[in-house]
């Protein structure tokens, strides 16, 4: 183990809520970390009574070493949502970096606050943010083999210098060379720069990670990228309703999305950013257009339609809606 410098570099920030074997698999992931100079804030998001033994197993475990503080949210039927205990357990925190993990997840390298300290501490300019990779899995233990984050980054880096713990110092125009964004799993940022963006959107309740990210680059001066896989994601099982992706339905979530695509186009400084938060709200468009189709509501799918062409025409798009607007004339909309 490294020697514990004197002051807090890292603040790992876990909320959680009815799922204490989980949690535990994740706060051992983090413990195990061969690094010793961070903090563990965990924000219990008001577990209901059956699950509160299990906590306070784990709590009487932890609670009186110092590298683990439990905090309690009031019990409420739906929680306070991911992104509240996000923001209260950062408003807790003392390093100077924060960092995050879903209870649901764990850490699977144990070098990663250890690599990420080297390339940071050692970094010619103040890093405002250090992104890495994780990999996802199903429910019946299968890795799933696409690309879902900025793993698709990992490939575009050859042009790039890396330090001596393999991390590059990236911007917007490279980061939006992917198709995804990054998980909070596998991102490090500053707090202060956590506080002046305003940290996660507690009025978006589905793919909040997203427009957090959005808010990082379009705010970060330095942002370094490592390829290296640091965690694994349970990808949620829709069978189950104890994850927020799993409580929204497929309409809301679109609703969400578009909602963090408006955010990004209105208040963005970036112009490429700006760019590429149209053409996403342009696909979320088609989205809702094809789905209201797929039910024959031909009505409200053509309103979306309509606005989908009207931000990028194509001779496709317009034959899709004309035919939509066909649909309507001749009273065949639902």
């Amino acid at each position: 183990m490294e020697e514990r410098p004197k002051k807090i570099i890292f603040s790992v920030v876990i909320p959680t809520r009815n799922r204490p074997q989980l949690f535990k698999m994740a706060l051992d992931s983090v413990l195990s970390q061969e690094f010793d100079s961070y903090e563990i804030i965990v924000v219990n998001d008001g577990s209901t009574k059956e699950f509160l033994e299990g906590y306070n197993s784990i709590k009487s475990k932890h609670g009186s070493d110092g590298k683990v503080r439990f905090y309690e949210l009031i019990h409420r039927p739906l929680g306070h949502g991911q992104s509240y205990s996000m923001n209260y357990g950062v408003s807790m925190a003392s390093g100077k970096y924060v960092c995050f993990l879903d209870d649901d997840d764990y850490w699977t390298d144990p070098q990663h606050l250890s690599r990420a300290s080297k390339s940071i501490l050692n970094s010619s300019k103040e890093v405002d943010v250090y992104y890495t990779n994780q990999s996802a899995y199903y429910s019946d233990g299968s890795r799933k083999e696409q690309d879902v984050w900025i793993e698709d980054l990992r490939d575009q880096i050859s042009d790039k210098t890396a330090d001596n713990q393999g991390s590059c110092l990236v911007d917007i125009p490279f980061l939006l060379k992917s198709k995804g964004f990054a998980h909070l799993n596998c991102t490090i940022i500053k707090k202060d720069l956590y506080q002046v963006i305003g940290g996660m959107d507690e009025n978006i309740r589905y793919e909040c990670d997203r427009d957090f990210y959005i808010r990082t680059i379009d705010n970060a001066a330095v942002i370094f990228y490592n390829p290296a896989v640091v965690s694994k994601h349970n990808i949620p099982d829709v069978k189950k309703k104890d994850n927020m992706s799993t409580l929204v339905s497929f309409a809301e979530k679109l609703i969400y999305q578009m909602r963090v695509y408006d955010k990004g186009i209105s208040l963005s400084n970036n112009r490429l950013i700006i760019d590429h938060c149209t053409t996403g709200k342009m696909y979320i468009l088609k989205k809702m257009a094809e789905g209201f189709y797929n039910q024959e509501k031909f009505k409200e799918g053509l309103i979306y339609s309509r606005q989908a062409l009207g931000m990028r025409f194509t001779l496709k798009w317009l034959l899709f809606t004309s035919y939509l607007y066909f649909k309507c004339l001749t009273g065949m909309s639902k």
